[in-house]
C-alpha cells in the first residue's frame, strides 16, 4: 500500500489554476490513504476527494485536516492540531493519524504530541501511522521523542520515521521538505529567503508494531517538486513525502 503526507499551502497564489497542480500531484502519487494540512475549508476537501477520486474521506475544519482514502474508513476522531481514522486493510486495522503541529510555540508542539501519543495507549489496531506537518526539524525534541531518543512530559514513544529508515538503506540524505532555494513561493510570492535554512518538517511515522511482524518499507521520497509553466509555482510551499509499504 502507499502512504502520502501533503501540506497544499493554504494561499491564493496560483489560484485557482495551483488547485489543478495540487490535484494532478495528488493523482499522480496515487496513494491509498493521503493526509492534507492546511485545507481552506469542506468545499476544498471535497472538491479533492471528488476530483481525486477518493471514496472515503474525512475533514477536520480547526486546523485545515483532511484524510482521504480509497480503503474504507469506518471510525474517526477529531483533537487539538490532529485528526484520526482508522482504516481496513484486508482483514487488517490501520490508524492513520494526521497532525499540523502549530509553528509558532516548541511547548505547545511538545504538549500536543505527548497528548497525541498518550491517547494512543487506548487504542487497538494493527498498525499505526502517525504523519503530518511537525512544524520541527529532525533533531528537534519532537522528533527525538517520537523517534526514541528522549522522554517528553514523562512519556515515552517509539516510531520510526520511515524516510530516514530509507535514506540509510538507498544511502543517500534525507531531502528537505520546506525548501526555501528551489521552491518559488520565496522569489516569486515573497522575496528570497536567504536566513532559513531547508528543513524537514513533514514525516510519515510508522509506531512499532512489536510483538506484530513488521512490515516492508519499500520506498518512501518527495513528491510535489515540480513547477508549473502557467503558475511559475510549485503545487504547495512545501514537498509531499509518500511511503510504500508491504503490510
Amino acid at each position: 500500500m502507499k502512504i502520502a503526507t501533503y501540506n497544499i499551502w493554504n494561499d491564493k497564489a496560483g489560484m485557482p489554476l495551483r488547485f489543478q497542480q495540487i490535484s494532478d500531484e495528488i493523482k499522480k502519487i496515487n496513494a491509498d490513504i493521503i493526509c492534507l494540512q492546511e485545507v481552506s475549508d469542506y468545499e476544498q476537501h471535497n472538491n479533492l476527494a471528488l476530483v481525486c477520486k477518493y471514496s472515503y474521506s474525512h475533514y477536520q475544519a480547526q486546523t485545515g485536516l483532511s484524510i482521504m482514502s480509497k480503503l474504507p474508513i469506518y471510525d474517526m476522531a477529531d483533537f487539538e492540531s490532529g485528526t484520526m481514522a482508522y482504516v481496513k486493510l484486508n482483514k487488517k486495522a490501520l490508524l492513520v493519524i494526521n497532525v499540523h503541529l502549530p509553528w509558532e510555540s516548541v511547548f505547545a508542539r511538545e504538549r500536543i504530541i505527548v497528548d497525541i501519543v498518550k491517547r494512543l495507549s487506548t487504542q487497538t489496531n494493527n498498525i499505526t501511522f502517525l504523519l503530518g506537518d511537525f512544524n520541527s526539524a529532525a533533531d528537534s525534541s519532537i522528533h527525538r521523542f517520537l523517534t526514541n531518543q528522549q522522554s517528553l512530559l514523562e512519556c515515552d514513544a517509539y516510531f520510526y520515521d520511515l524516510a530516514e529508515v530509507s535514506a540509510e538503506i538507498m544511502e543517500v540524505s534525507v531531502p528537505a521538505t520546506l525548501n526555501f532555494r528551489r521552491n518559488p513561493r520565496w522569489g516569486v510570492v515573497q522575496p528570497k529567503n536567504t536566513i532559513e535554512i531547508n528543513q524537514r518538517f513533514d514525516w510519515i511515522m510508522l509506531k512499532n508494531p512489536y510483538p506484530l511482524e513488521f512490515p516492508e518499507l519499500k520506498q518512501c521520497s518527495l513528491f510535489g517538486t515540480s513547477i508549473s509553466d502557467k503558475t511559475g509555482l510549485a503545487a504547495s510551499d512545501h514537498y509531499g513525502v509518500f511511503a510504500e509499504i508491504e503490510i
